[in-house]
């Protein structure tokens, strides 16, 4: 074998062995490239989950945050008009005409003589005409009320409370629920 022989046959065998180490770099860069993408495929899915996660947990959030406060703003709404309807009907007793108060006064006068027998009467300065007191019930001095009497036994132990405000609040609080269901319901 001649020497030309020789070194074409070391060049060809390290041409044959330098594509083989190619082709294997090129196969486990591919095989590499290949778990990087996967790798990469599962973290995004991962992140993904995650922030879909989060975005539905602050939209839930946000939902919430915004039906609590329309509750919120509702409640006042309904607080108000509430508030509104009872001032209405406190005004509206307060102009209670004098022929009404007279009979709804002999009504309650009648009633305070009984449980009472001798008492001391209350009302507003408007209202003393239309009293008409039997003997053992005197007039007091007068009240600042829209409306109405108080009875005080003679040894003051004892006050029935008939102002209008009084008997408003009496029937606002014990019918509050039904007045809501009316109103609101």
């Amino acid at each position: 074998m001649s020497l030309n022989k020789v070194v074409e046959e070391i060049l060809r065998r390290g041409e044959e062995r330098k594509r083989e180490i190619i082709q294997t770099g090129e196969k486990e860069r591919d095989e590499l490239m290949l778990q990087a993408d996967k790798k990469i495929m599962e973290e995004g899915a991962k992140a993904k989950k995650k922030n879909d996660a989060a975005i539905a947990q602050m939209e839930q959030q946000e939902l919430s945050s915004a039906e609590l406060e329309s509750k919120k703003i509702l409640l006042a709404a309904q607080r108000t008009s509430l508030e509104e309807l009872k001032q209405q009907v406190l005004e509206e007793l307060g102009e209670y005409p004098a022929d009404k108060r007279k009979k709804l006064y002999a009504k309650l006068v009648a009633k305070a003589k009984r449980e009472f027998g001798e008492c001391v009467v209350y009302s507003n300065k408007a209202d003393r005409a239309l009293l008409q007191l039997p003997s053992g019930m005197s007039a007091g001095s007068s009240i600042d009320c829209l409306g109405g009497l108080v009875f005080e036994s003679k040894d003051k132990s004892i006050r029935l409370d008939f102002r209008f405000e009084s008997m408003v609040e009496d029937v606002w609080n014990g019918n509050m629920r039904e007045i809501f269901i009316r109103l609101f319901g």
